[in-house]
Order: C-alpha cells, then structure tokens, then sequence
C-alpha cells in the first residue's frame, strides 16, 4: 500500500497559493488597471458590471468599443494576464501573497517520499516560481504550465492534453498521478485524464461558492440525464491539503 501514486498535480491559485487577501477587490483592479493602460476608460460606478462581462464572456468585444477599446477580447487578456502578473509580484515581495502552510507541508512530504508534482494553472509561471522563492529550501515543481503555456498552445482547463503535458514534463502515467484543485475544472482535467482527481474545498477562502460546487456534484450523482457532467465528480474532497496524506498512503 502507499506506492500507487507516483505524481501530483496542483492547481496555484487558492489550492497552493493564497494569491489575493480579497478576490473580489483584486480582480476589479486588475480589470481596471488592465482598462487604463490599453487606453480606455470605465463609467465611474459600472466598473463590475463591465468586470462582469468580460468574465462571463456575453457581448464582451460590444463592451471594449464602449470603453473605447479597439482589441478583441484576446488582445484584452494578454493586456490582463500581464497586469495581473505585475500585481501578483508585488504582493508576493510584500508578504500578502503566499504559500498555503498545508501546501508547505505536503510538498515537503511529496518530496521525503520521492512523489514528483507539478503546476497546472492559468497564473503566470513568474508567479508561480516567486511563491516558491519565497519558502526556503521548497523543492521546485517537476513540471508546469502556465498562462504563457495556455495562451501559446490555445489550451484551457478541463483540456486534457494539458495534464498530458505536465505529467510527461514530471515523467509520470496518468494512472500513477492525481490532481488536485478548488475548481471543478480542475476535477475535469484530472478524471479526464484518467488521474484520481481531489477537490480541495477551502471554505475560509471561498465560502459560499464550496456550498455550490457540493450541490452540482451531489445533483449529477443523483440525476443519470447528467451523465455527461459525471467528469465533474471528485474521487476524494477534502478541506485540507494535509488530509491528502493518508490518501495517498493508502494508495
């Protein structure tokens, strides 16, 4: 027992890093920054509205022409990904951004049992890398994609061939690997794949969006016309990165 899994993958955001100390008020600045440097102005008292549209994708390339933009979405969340990369640094050097103290403790684990793992998110790589600067003597992910990746490759999650791409950088089946996430796109990517796939529910960070994500898993388990959603369904959830231990061991 305890020698099945041979790999790891986490998503950065919320799941090993705790990247804002407030999402929603992050996010809004990040938008509105990104507006400002292309050029554009935001209606003052609409900022999440427009926020909102972009996010949701409805009518967005209509909206930059409201905001005086001449870029498609695309070109807009370059602009974003940068801005966003910026910001992050910042509060990275700054301290209000940082490694989770149970991710700290299961990399550290990963690695006294020789378990590789490696990084599957839409953060910067930057960013990434300047959390783990930040813990000395963290060992370094195997492998990883990122933002950079996604925008090179045209590849998002719950796309399989980017688990494909980080377990081959980690020299890892995906039979002999798990993946780990807050998101139930990061559930997809892994039962996709063919991993064991975890939710990590951190209700302190996400509060009622936990409550939500319970009750979608509960309905496609109870409700076979959703059969095609089953990919959403975790193997295992837990609210801790610790509890993954005596999973893994059990393996």
């Amino acid at each position: 027992m305890g020698d099945r899994i041979k790999g790891v993958i986490f998503d950065n955001d919320n799941t090993l890093a705790k990247v804002y100390p407030g999402p929603k008020g992050y996010w809004l600045n990040v938008f509105s920054t990104t507006v400002k440097e292309l050029g554009g102005s935001l209606p003052a008292g609409r900022e999440e509205e427009y926020m909102l549209a972009y996010y949701s994708e409805k009518d967005f390339s209509a909206r930059l022409k409201e905001l005086g933009l001449s870029g498609g979405r695309e070109a807009f969340q370059a602009a974003k990904m940068e801005v966003d990369a910026r910001l992050r640094l910042a509060l990275i050097q700054e301290g209000k951004s940082h490694f989770f103290p149970d991710a700290v403790e299961l990399i550290r684990y990963l690695d006294r049992k020789g378990i590789r793992f490696g990084v599957a998110t839409f953060t910067s790589r930057l960013v990434v890398m300047a959390a783990f600067d930040r813990v000395p003597g963290l060992p370094r992910p195997a492998g990883i994609f990122g933002w950079e990746d996604s925008r090179e490759k045209k590849l998002e999650k719950p796309d399989p061939r980017i688990a494909r791409i980080v377990l081959e950088q980690m020299g890892v089946k995906p039979e002999n690997a798990m993946m780990v996430g807050d998101r139930l796109t990061d559930v997809e990517l892994g039962n996709r794949s063919g991993m064991i796939s975890c939710l990590l529910k951190r209700e302190d960070e996400d509060g009622p969006l936990v409550k939500v994500m319970e009750r979608e898993i509960d309905e496609i388990r109870g409700n076979l016309s959703r059969v095609e959603d089953f990919d959403k369904v975790p193997d295992f959830q837990v609210s801790g990165l610790a509890e993954l231990i005596p999973i893994i061991e059990g393996f």
